[in-house]
């Protein structure tokens, strides 16, 4: 007795904890969902770096225009000292020291890029337009996590939905076999109808199990999604059946090819191959640079006895390099052309895309009305079918059919509901008219 009372108390101790879990647990909304996402999603973390590497690689492409200074301490060492012969008249006349046999020599230098033929900016701008193409892309990423997450929200609420089904089945099944009981008790039916509808009562109750860790699995897509573990921190609130669709746009099509992400990535990544090509032609052309120098040399350290300075200007032009600039410049072209058809064959994808959305959302809408109606009839076939073996007038086989329609039927329902609701999201996704909230957090 004193076992049953412990092992009663523990249990409903386990029960309060749970209850107190879930009382303190926060309604869990789409929209929460999609604000933990843009906190807590690597993706959109990683696209985040991304665009700051597309940054800074403007900065090393406009590097070389600014000036460049430096500091150098310099030893050399030679095997004779150094004598120039002096010449007067076209006579020599001796010979003058030109330095020290063992140097030291510290020096201050400074460069300046004065004119590269263009070089600097084409690849400034190429940068730049690479940046653009970054972050647009990056644009398309987010929206790719906002139908991640969606998409993996309306499958815990379709798993939900089918637990609740389940739950209802197994509760018909219970109070079937009640009523079969009772009959049989009266001597009105035979054991084997108690025996089958007891089978039908363990199968209601392994489909409420397979129901159960559908839900479990559905929580853990949507904690992949997001970013960030759910639970126990969250719980799922209830929802209404339907809700209201927002309107379709009169032509989808015209509106993804102009809205889509993907479509402006690929015309800045083209622009910036074209600009990497000039910059590349633009390499092996004349360069004038600026150089001066502050310098100390001795024979000991640290250097003092020969202090100066020099400016010079220098010009080059490289007429023959292999080939390896006129190649670049090929290669960066080559890379615009393919661009080019990528963005072709872009403009197709979406069209697929979008026709693809807009024909699941309509045939789903048309699978609600259908399974409404469909579960209308199975509830009204199974409280008939009920009654009629109650009164003994109809089998059990006709009981259990029915339950098992108005299961399916409730299912079909479930299913219809929310892949309106995926298929609606899904047309918004190829339209790439999704994701602003990230934008915004992106700009915060």
């Amino acid at each position: 007795m004193n076992r049953r009372i412990l092992s009663l108390l523990c249990l409903l101790l386990l029960v309060l904890m749970q209850g107190q879990a879930a009382h303190g647990a926060e309604p869990l909304s789409l929209e929460k969902a999609l604000s933990l996402a843009a906190v807590n999603n690597p993706v959109l973390a990683a696209g985040r770096q991304r665009i700051a590497q597309a940054r800074e690689r403007i900065h090393q492409a406009g590097a070389p225009a600014l000036p460049q200074l430096g500091v150098s301490l310099l030893y050399q060492t030679a095997e004779k000292d150094p004598f120039h012969p002096v010449f007067i008249g076209g006579q020599q006349v001796g010979y003058a020291q030109a330095g020290f046999r063992t140097t030291w020599k510290a020096a201050l230098t400074l460069s300046q890029l004065i004119y590269s033929g263009g070089a600097v900016r084409y690849s400034v701008d190429s940068r730049r337009l690479a940046l653009e193409g970054v972050e647009a892309a990056e644009k398309r990423t987010a929206q790719g996590v906002e139908w991640a997450v969606t998409s993996a929200w309306y499958d815990l609420r379709r798993s939900v939905g089918r637990l609740s089904v389940a739950e209802e089945t197994l509760s018909l099944a219970k109070e079937h076999l009640r009523q079969v009981q009772a009959l049989f008790r009266n001597g009105v039916v035979a054991k084997n109808d108690v025996l089958r509808v007891e089978v039908s009562v363990a199968e209601a109750e392994l489909g409420r199990i397979r129901a159960m860790n559908a839900v479990d699995v559905a929580w853990h897509g949507l904690s992949r999604a997001v970013g960030t573990s759910l639970r126990p921190a969250f719980t799922l609130p209830a929802e209404d059946a339907l809700g209201d669709f927002s309107p379709l746009p009169s032509d989808p099509v015209a509106e993804g090819l102009a809205s889509r992400p993907e479509m402006r990535a690929l015309d800045r990544a083209m622009h910036s191959a074209l600009f990497a090509a000039k910059a590349a032609r633009a390499s092996g052309g004349p360069r004038v640079v600026l150089f001066g120098e502050i310098y100390r040399a001795d024979e000991t350290f640290f250097p003092s006895k020969m202090d100066d300075w020099k400016i010079t200007l220098q010009a080059s032009w490289t007429f023959f390099d292999g080939g390896e600039s006129s190649s670049r410049a090929r290669e960066a072209k080559a890379a615009a052309e393919e661009l080019l058809h990528q963005a072709e064959d872009l403009k197709r994808q979406i069209e697929l895309e979008i026709s693809v959305a807009r024909t699941n959302f309509e045939s789903s809408l048309r699978r609600i009305e259908v399974g409404k109606a469909m579960v209308a009839a199975a509830e009204e076939d199974y409280r008939m079918a009920l009654k009629r073996y109650v009164a003994q007038v109809g089998t059990n086989i006709d009981v259990l059919d029915a339950s098992v329609a108005l299961a399916n039927a409730r299912n079909q329902l479930v299913e219809g509901l929310y892949d309106s609701k995926k298929a609606r999201v899904e047309i918004d996704w190829a339209m790439g008219s999704t994701g602003k909230a990230f934008f915004q957090e992106a700009e915060e």
